[in-house]
């Protein structure tokens, strides 16, 4: 796998090209190094750890998808798992969804209609668009479930609160790197509508994952209380 890093140095990467930027060519090795441990992911083997990872660096190594290098560097270096990663690409590139439609092969991926603001203008999506946010999420869902232990890890970062309640204190907080990819990666998708603010997409995703780590939690609370009573 030690080639396929040599992709981050192609000329597709346009941030790549400036060598002189110590803060990405520092973020660029803790991605390197991070996407290295993807091949000793517990409960994956190095074949299927490959191939994740050559997913995310074929995305990364197209021009129009370069300025998110540094955003899923640090998803990675916050060790949110690939699986979790391709999910969120999956809205906008066929080679994550072809894989994540693999990993979810015979589950439903659609759980009914998206419940939206109207004042976000969400409401003005055509159908198709509607339906093709509804499978994404739910797919982020499904692929997040499959280890609540290890989503949650990743997800949720230790970060002071800015809540009047616990205004200083540190709290678990859901990562701004993966609310921020998923906003992005949304936003592309709607990109040919034009009538939703980025700061109304941005406030939806982040919705979703606060939803989505209720969720996970639920699920580990039920896993221990299967564990203790077997």
């Amino acid at each position: 796998m030690a080639e396929d890093f040599e992709l981050f140095n192609a000329p597709a990467a346009k941030e790549s090209s400036d060598q002189s930027d110590e803060k990405f060519s520092e973020e660029m090795r803790k991605t390197q190094a991070a996407l290295a441990q993807l091949q000793k992911e517990e409960g994956q083997s190095k074949t299927n750890d490959d191939r994740l990872a050559q997913i995310i660096i074929q995305f990364l190594s197209k021009p129009e998808y370069t300025d998110l290098f540094l955003l899923i560097s640090r998803c990675v270096a916050q060790n949110i798992h690939s699986e979790l990663i391709l999910a969120v690409l999956s809205l906008i590139d066929k080679a994550a969804s072809e894989e994540v439609n693999l990993m979810l092969r015979g589950k439903e991926t659609s759980t009914g209609a998206i419940a939206v603001k109207s004042a976000d203008g969400f409401e003005k999506l055509l159908p198709e668009q509607k339906k093709a946010m509804d499978k994404w999420i739910s797919s982020i869902r499904l692929v997040a479930a499959k280890n609540p232990y290890r989503t949650l890890g990743g997800i949720l970062i230790m970060k002071k609160s800015t809540q009047p309640a616990d205004m200083g204190k540190m709290v678990f907080m859901v990562s701004d790197a993966i609310v921020q990819l998923a906003a992005i990666i949304l936003r592309n998708f709607l990109s040919g509508h034009g009538t939703i603010e980025f700061d109304a997409i941005h406030e939806f995703m982040e919705a979703v994952f606060v939803e989505l780590v209720k969720t996970l939690e639920a699920l580990v609370q039920d896993q221990k209380k299967i564990s203790k009573n077997g």
